[in-house]
């Protein structure tokens, strides 16, 4: 039986250690699970005031329609989280509305097919033509382009402008020109690649549904039978982090808060952690901290490091606010802004639209996003700038584009450090690089997290449990 350990306790190291522990149970001796901070979460963090009103600091919702997000609704009910659920389901009216900023108004995406029939600003075509265009692009060879230019190809110029370039701001907060189509949006690569066509592939994979394997769940049942779209918890995301806590907690283990590790070295197929002047040897290593971070523990190969450290993270401002009243003339998701639009934010949420159970007292709660790849350019120094600044450049967006003339009664304001990875152009190349460094040096580390293969709290949820499940199958 193995010995390991686990650095980070974010979502990706909280899971990993709940399928160490529920898959391993027979081949797992005893894991150490390190959070250099006094509470984990990583960037799920909630602030609950005390009227009920609900605040996430980072991931709001979680999406369903992947496999990675059917396995973290049956995650849920494992959890015995089911009776805490609270699901947006796809017919809601107010969620299936997406607005796009373009000449400071806001106009609503195509939502259905009729929609995509009609002419809409600021698409001077229907969605109909552009999905034509998308049909008859003839396949491309190249093995890596950016998202904008991929989206420019196959469907338009207009698309491009308009729907791939704020969904990545909205996503990843970075910018479309630079992230990679084959990293960010996979099936868009692998549909072209393997069919030639993403409309394509998207409709012979119909009958090939992801949730099928996940059917034992009554959950997951639940949310095909209501259509979710995505959802929360009752008192928001924290809940999953605390479920998975206690659970890892009941199940045994060494749960250490405020343990940083400062060194870590290989050798005969052993792990050695340096925390607090303390060594700890294990059989194996899961990393579930940033890449960055890695890099810093790896100095001695430096292939490795150096590859671990080019791949960025950017810094969001993200600013709560909470009106009195319904102040919002427009309804839906809320809105996202094209990088070349007159706008300070990336996008703003409509909270209360969406979840008006956590409401509190106030009738109208919103979040604005702000910074990403462009923080620099718009709010200066992320280590220097103030609150007050970003509170007061987020108060007169929101003013501007939502036509808001009252003052907000309650408002907080986070910056998140480093937050989301960037994917850029060739991105696939990195993660090839590190495996390929870990096997030649032969490693007993595996590498987990937003860092690698989606920084959505699904994919990083379904990435630990194929991550432990790998390891495992490796031992006798």
């Amino acid at each position: 039986m193995a010995t390991v350990a686990i650095i980070g306790g974010g979502i990706s190291g909280l899971s990993c250690a709940y399928y160490l522990k529920t898959l391993g149970h027979r081949k797992i001796r005893y894991m150490f699970l390190l959070e250099k901070n006094m509470k984990f979460g990583g960037w799920i963090q909630t602030t609950r005031f005390p009227d009920g009103a609900v605040f996430e600091h980072g991931p709001r919702t979680i999406r369903v329609g992947s496999k990675a997000g059917y396995n973290t609704i049956a995650l849920a009910e494992e959890l015995n989280l089911a009776s805490r659920v609270l699901p947006v389901t796809k017919n809601h009216s107010l969620a299936k509305t997406n607005y796009i900023l373009a000449n400071n108004e806001l106009y609503p995406l195509p939502r259905d097919f009729k929609s995509m029939l009609a002419k809409t600003p600021p698409f001077p075509k229907t969605f109909l033509l552009y999905g034509l265009k998308e049909l008859w692009t003839k396949k491309s060879e190249i093995d890596d382009e950016s998202v904008y230019s991929f989206v420019d190809r196959r469907v338009g110029k207009e698309i491009a402008d308009f729907v791939s370039d704020p969904l990545c701001r909205g996503i990843a907060a970075g910018d479309a020109r630079e992230l990679s189509v084959r990293s960010m949006f996979p099936s868009l690569y692998e549909g072209e690649q393997q069919h030639g066509s993403f409309i394509k592939s998207l409709l012979k994979s119909r009958h090939d549904q992801p949730m099928f394997e996940y059917m034992y769940s009554d959950l997951v049942k639940k949310s095909c039978s209501e259509m979710w779209r995505s959802w929360t918890f009752k008192t928001g995301l924290s809940e999953i982090i605390d479920a998975l806590a206690c659970t890892i907690e009941e199940r045994g283990g060494d749960i250490l808060f405020n343990a940083e590790c400062s060194k870590l070295t290989f050798k005969d197929n052993k792990a050695l952690l340096e925390v607090e002047n303390e060594k700890i040897e294990v059989d194996h290593v899961f990393s579930c901290i940033p890449a960055d971070q890695l890099s810093k523990l790896l100095h001695q190969y430096s292939s490795l490091a150096e590859t671990l450290m080019s791949i960025s993270s950017v810094d969001v401002a993200v600013v709560y606010f909470e009106f009195e009243n319904n102040v919002l003339k427009k309804n839906g998701f809320g809105f996202l802004s094209p990088s070349f639009e007159d706008s300070k934010v990336l996008g703003v949420v409509f909270d209360s639209c969406l979840f008006p159970e956590l409401n509190g007292k106030s009738k109208t709660r919103l979040t604005c996003m702000m910074g990403g790849r462009w923080f620099r350019d718009i709010l200066g120094d992320p280590e220097t700038v103030s609150e007050e600044l970003i509170l007061s450049i987020a108060l007169k967006e929101v003013q501007k584009h939502l036509g808001i003339s009252q003052l907000p009664v309650r408002h907080k304001v986070i910056i998140q450090r480093n937050c989301i990875p960037q994917y850029v152009v060739g991105h696939y190349k990195k993660l090839i690089a590190i495996d390929n460094d870990i096997k030649k040096h032969d490693l007993c580390l595996t590498v987990l997290g937003a860092s690698y293969e989606g920084a959505g709290v699904p994919d990083c949820i379904y990435t630990s449990k194929l991550g432990v499940q790998k390891y495992l199958e490796t031992l006798q």
